[in-house]
């Protein structure tokens, strides 16, 4: 389904892009991704009713989703007809991945042993930009005691790992090769 989720995504993400309506989009889709986490069960029990017409779907995302943006009602009808419906969350995770990487953003969790201060967060964020050329950086920070001391970030699928755990394990690793 990841690569059915991404096709409606890129459609809806060309089409809110040529109409200049992005960022609405964006906020539509996740509110309705958020808000129908809860209800994945339902969903899916509409995308597999054969007793429901193409029709009765349409009807069901008009009524639900009226108040959302005309692009994203659509995209959701279209979802309906084709019985997709339920993989809404999908597509705004792959909306989503488009929209940070025109904006230049994305999120990054910071772990560290302790609470980091806001200083430190900047500071580590420039470092974070500096390293990916991101414009936007979207911070999580986590409080991990086993890194012992220093900091972990991941962006992406990228990890930088500034922690004293790290450093311990390179040094095992040289003293077993030097063995």
């Amino acid at each position: 389904m990841a690569k059915v989720a991404k096709k409606y995504a890129k459609a809806l993400f060309d089409v809110a892009l040529d109409t200049n309506q992005l960022d609405v989009v964006y906020e539509d889709l996740e509110t309705i991704s958020h808000s129908s986490f809860d209800f994945i069960k339902q969903l899916k029990a509409i995308d597999s009713n054969p007793s429901l017409t193409a029709n009765q779907r349409e009807e069901f995302v008009e009524r639900v989703y009226n108040e959302a943006n005309p692009y994203v009602v659509n995209t959701l009808k279209v979802l309906a007809d084709n019985r997709h419906i339920s993989i809404v969350e999908n597509v705004f995770k792959s909306f989503q991945n488009l929209y940070n990487k025109y904006y230049k953003q994305d999120f990054a969790i910071i772990e560290s042993t302790y609470e980091l201060s806001e200083d430190e967060i900047s500071r580590i964020v420039e470092l974070i930009k500096k390293q990916t050329e991101l414009s936007n950086v979207i911070v999580n920070t986590k409080i991990n005691q086993d890194l012992i001391g220093g900091f972990r970030v991941k962006v992406g699928t990228t990890v930088m790992d500034g922690s004293v755990r790290n450093d311990l394990v390179q040094l095992q690793r040289k003293f077993e090769r030097a063995n």
